[in-house]
């Protein structure tokens, strides 16, 4: 059955590629515990250029994904950022709005902070992505690695908070490195 699936994938792809203005040379797909990683060539004006993305959730969940190129500064001068993304169906709203604070709680231990942007699409979905500050992205990719679960809690102006989304950290760290070294960049993130 699996065999089955998997071919079906591969015919859906490639009659995504034969649609024209399509760009992608390739996709690669992996999985790792609950985490996926997707690898994409895609023409540039100077050749090509590699998409690399770890994610977990989707189907109807919100989703947390990293993503970085062959063309990014990468590690040790940058890192990706983890980003949690939601949508709701037309007429709804998500359960973080923009400019809603946010936290990311490591197994109830570590929490680092963000802030929500968010709107209503050309189609009217409304959407909603936060990140940790760009100074805590290293250390939250450190707890992303030991940890096993990951709480997104929107803040409220009273401080309190309500959980919108668990995510596994099951298979992270084998996703976090395929996604790097596909990339060109390191897998290694210093303490």
């Amino acid at each position: 059955m699996r065999d089955r699936l998997m071919t079906l994938r591969a015919v859906a792809l490639a009659a995504i590629f034969a649609l024209p203005g399509f760009t992608a040379m390739a996709d690669h797909y992996w999985e790792y515990g609950d985490w996926r990683v997707q690898i994409s060539d895609q023409s540039t004006d100077g050749g090509y250029r590699r998409y690399c993305r770890a994610s977990t959730g989707g189907d109807g969940m919100p989703v947390i994904w990293l993503e970085i190129s062959d063309g990014d500064a990468g590690p040790p001068h940058d890192y990706p950022a983890p980003t949690y993304a939601t949508s709701a169906p037309r007429g709804y709203r998500t359960q973080i709005g923009n400019a809603q604070g946010v936290a990311f709680v490591f197994d109830q231990q570590g929490v680092f902070f963000g802030v929500a942007d968010g709107g209503i699409d050309s189609d009217g979905i409304a959407w909603a992505n936060a990140s940790p500050r760009w100074q805590d992205v290293r250390n939250m990719l450190l707890w992303m690695k030991v940890s096993d679960q990951m709480e997104v809690r929107g803040l409220d102006a009273f401080r309190a908070s309500t959980r919108v989304y668990v995510a596994s950290m099951r298979g992270f760290t084998a996703s976090y490195g395929k996604m790097m070294d596909s990339c060109g960049h390191s897998i290694e993130i210093p303490r």
